[in-house]
């Protein structure tokens, strides 16, 4: 098999867990793509640190090709991203198209019985449902400037929450 095969077969796999993504009612998809590859990278790195923690520090003699494999370990995190995502991405893809779905339905279920206990006291349909589609037409009826502007400021709250986290 030769590589322009293999990458296209890479590719189809790839668009076929949009399609996994959308028997599974899994709306974006870009999210578990995301997730996927944060994790990958994530074990990159950890996969990086266990091989930089393995090569001795004090080699006597040095071979004449240590210096290139030091440069080489160097490199560790992205060698270890491409080889994982080039092989295994479909797949954590799917993990992660599984997970969201799962969690989706979750959520789904808890809104429906909080509807369902409201109802039953008080007899108003789809109480917590409309709210939130609510608030959801609100947010779409926004100028996108100012939804990009809310969401610039609510990352930078959320940011500064967490740097007082670490400082004190």
């Amino acid at each position: 098999m030769s590589m322009g095969n293999y990458f296209r077969d890479f590719w189809e796999r790839i668009q076929d867990t949009k399609k996994f993504a959308r028997e599974k009612n899994v709306p974006v998809w870009e999210i578990p793509l995301v997730n996927s590859i944060g994790m990958i990278l994530l074990t990159s790195i950890y996969l990086s640190f266990y091989t930089w923690m393995a090569i001795p520090e004090n080699v006597k003699p040095e071979p004449f090709w240590w210096g290139t494999f030091i440069a080489i370990a160097n490199w560790a995190p992205l060698i270890y991203l491409g080889l994982i995502c080039l092989v295994m991405l479909d797949r954590v893809l799917r993990v992660f198209i599984l997970f969201q779905a799962a969690l989706t339905k979750l959520v789904m279920d808890g809104i429906t019985k909080i509807d369902h206990k409201i109802w039953r006291k008080t007899g108003k349909d789809s109480y917590v449902a409309n709210k939130i589609w609510k608030v959801q037409r609100k947010w779409m009826n926004l100028p996108k400037e100012k939804r990009k502007k809310i969401m610039i400021l609510a990352i930078f709250l959320f940011g500064l929450y967490y740097l007082h986290g670490l400082i004190f």
